[in-house]
């Protein structure tokens, strides 16, 4: 451990209570907030990561920067910005892994009142965003305590390109969803969360005793077996009874994949770490809303092919196809305006790249291939390659050395599995083997039905279209106060 950890002995300043005082929650009670940042070689970004969190309208009490397995010089700025660091020992479980090494050495120096801020070292922070997030974080909703408060994605000032234009249409897109929910969050965003005490001691006392999943065999409050751990997290503090939100005025400024590559590296392990995060917490109230999700995306995921299938065997077949009966073409214009109309907030060039209907409609695509096959690596528990050190690991049983890491912007490529050891059991083999013969016959069935009963393929494919066309037309009513 290098610099200075502050202790409970030192946390009195700007007239806080007491630490052994016992307060009745309120909401503008200014408590202890403690930021960690997990760091891997970051350098060139955590400076301004660090700046942000000076600059914020109310300021965290304690800055630890987690430097995990660094070899460039992010340790000295971490210093020289007046932060404390922790140095990881033997890590080999990615971020994860850090914020777990960090966690458990300071959960219990903290009071169950108290709150943890965890974000990436490439994010910058809304100037209120501590301010709003630890205020919110106690209030009640429903009845239900709230565990941890995110915040919202927002493109960061990088070299445009179309690639980030996309994402950042896709973020200020999810803004205005979180908007409709009233804030209720999904997925707990790593690059930048506020977290009760209470709540992260609950989810680690929740894998030791068995009540939550522990894969990977911590219990900590990360699994370290989960390729997207922030979203497992969220499931946890679910299951346990916890509200997560994300209040719209909570920004978070972070880098967007800056080509198709890294693009599809991320999103497929971001869909394949949210279907293993299924599968690991099962079928259960707090994973319904999730597997519903699942399902719709997967459906839509068929439409396309389903769709092309059709329109083929209506051409080839002499039946025709009329696209310009008015209803269809009324749907169509009203889903242009809405996509328009939806990012409206995020500048011209997002206006423009949405008008133009094609760049997005190749996103579509290009989304639609990456969850195709984070389905099947999901279902097969295949071992797959992201992110970030050339490190030995373990695969399968088997220490596995990258024979050509690929370099990028974010890091080094290193192997993991997503599989978890009690997948490779025999009986688990022959579920997942089940599974992929049932959804393979059930597709058969459905590419073949426009050969057997074109009228009926056409009715399933306008009922979809119909369907989605009343989610558009909803999706056009403003939002209170926007």
């Amino acid at each position: 451990m290098r610099g200075f950890v502050p202790q409970p002995s030192h946390r009195l300043n700007r007239g806080e209570r007491p630490i052994g005082e016992q307060v009745t929650a309120q909401p503008d009670l200014v408590r202890f907030v403690i930021a960690i940042i997990p760091a891997h070689n970051e350098e060139d970004r955590l400076a301004r990561t660090l700046r942000s969190l000076a600059n914020q309208t109310r300021q965290v009490d304690a800055v630890i920067v987690v430097a995990d397995n660094c070899t460039d010089g992010t340790i000295s700025v971490a210093l020289a910005a007046g932060a404390s660091v922790v140095e990881t020992v033997g890590n080999h479980h990615r971020k994860a892994g850090a914020l777990n090494f960090a966690l458990a050495e300071i959960l219990p120096t903290l009071d169950e009142s108290d709150a943890v801020l965890l974000m990436d070292a490439d994010t910058q922070l809304s100037e209120d965003f501590i301010a709003t997030t630890t205020t919110r974080l106690w209030r009640e909703q429903k009845g239900k305590p709230v565990g941890g408060v995110g915040g919202i994605f927002t493109a960061d000032d990088d070299d445009w390109n179309m690639v980030r234009q996309l994402q950042s249409n896709e973020y200020v897109r999810y803004a205005r969803h979180l908007g409709r929910r009233q804030g209720r969050a999904l997925v707990m965003t790593g690059t930048g969360s506020v977290f009760a005490v209470g709540a992260l001691r609950a989810v680690v006392e929740g894998r030791r005793t068995g009540t939550l999943p522990d894969n990977g065999g911590s219990e900590g409050v990360y699994d370290t077996s989960a390729l997207t751990e922030d979203n497992e997290l969220t499931l946890c503090l679910k299951a346990l009874g916890y509200r997560t939100i994300s209040p719209q005025e909570c920004l978070v400024f972070t880098a967007m994949m800056p080509n198709w590559k890294l693009l599809y590296q991320q999103r497929r392990r971001w869909q394949r770490g949210a279907l293993e995060n299924i599968i690991a917490h099962r079928l259960r109230r707090h994973t319904f809303p999730y597997i519903y999700r699942q399902a719709l995306t997967y459906i839509g995921v068929v439409f396309v092919p389903f769709y092309v299938v059709t329109l083929v065997m209506a051409l080839t077949s002499g039946a025709g196809v009329d696209a310009f009966v008015p209803l269809w073409v009324t749907v169509a214009i009203t889903y242009v305006v809405e996509q328009t109309w939806s990012v409206r907030k995020g500048g011209w060039r997002g206006l423009l790249t949405s008008v133009v209907v094609l760049p997005e409609l190749f996103l579509n695509l290009f989304l639609d291939t990456v969850y195709t096959f984070a389905f099947a690596g999901a279902l097969f528990g295949t071992s797959e390659q992201w992110g970030r050190s050339n490190d030995d690991i373990t695969i399968g049983g088997r220490a596995k050395q990258p024979s050509k890491p690929l370099l990028s912007d974010f890091g080094e490529v290193e192997f993991i599995s997503g599989a978890h050891d009690n997948r490779t059991v025999w009986w688990a083999r022959v579920i997942e083997t089940s599974i992929a013969v049932m959804i393979g016959s059930w597709l058969v069935a459905l590419f073949l039905l426009p050969r057997i009963a074109l009228p009926v393929a056409w009715t399933l494919l306008a009922i979809y279209v119909l369907a989605g066309f009343a989610v558009t037309v909803f999706r056009l009513i403003p939002l209170p106060m926007s």
